[in-house]
């Protein structure tokens, strides 16, 4: 690994010291550590070895974890949780932000399987990828377009009549918008 990203991880470690480490900020120190990997020239694969160090160096300490368990039992949804159970929920809510902010700023590469190798017939998409699109589209229902038309000009419109078509809800009155 470059030696640049492991003093970034480094610099980053001594910062958190003086970081909110507090559940709604946990996602924002990763962020802030991946930027700056980025922005220094990280790939996907170096800033992916960062990543279990980071989370690591970011899960409090087994006598933190203990402190705070005890001070939280007394609330009432923490009574009946041991202190392993909190530690691991703990550790594994800081392990998914983690991650989930090294994907948003490091998207994973496509692999040879997910590629779609075929030309380009319909506009940027291959016949796979127009044939996938065009069987979730075939999901919806049809709009009758002039029926719609006809009820606009005869001033007969009830965007609700058609919700509660759509919903099937809509009761004896059928005929009534016709």
């Amino acid at each position: 690994m470059d030696n640049k990203f492991d003093l970034i991880l480094e610099e980053w470690e001594a910062g958190l010291k003086q970081k909110d480490r507090s559940s709604g900020s946990v996602s924002s120190n990763f962020d802030e550590l991946f930027e700056k990997l980025r922005a220094a020239g990280a790939t996907f694969d170096e800033a992916h070895t960062i990543l279990p160090r980071a989370i690591k160096m970011h899960q409090p300490s087994l006598a933190v974890a203990r402190n705070v368990h005890k001070s939280a039992k007394f609330m009432t949804k923490m009574a009946n949780i041991s202190e392993k159970e909190f530690v691991d929920k703990w550790n594994k809510d800081i392990a998914d932000k983690g991650t989930n902010a090294f994907y948003s700023l490091f998207p994973r590469p496509k692999g040879e399987d997910e590629e779609d190798p075929g030309p380009k017939v319909f506009g940027n998409m291959s016949a796979r990828e127009y044939r996938l699109q065009r069987r979730y589209a075939d999901q919806f229902p049809i709009l009758d377009t002039e029926e719609l038309e006809k009820k606009m000009v005869n001033n007969t419109y009830n965007p609700l009549d058609d919700i509660a078509d759509i919903l099937d809800k809509k009761g004896s009155n059928d005929d009534s918008a016709k």
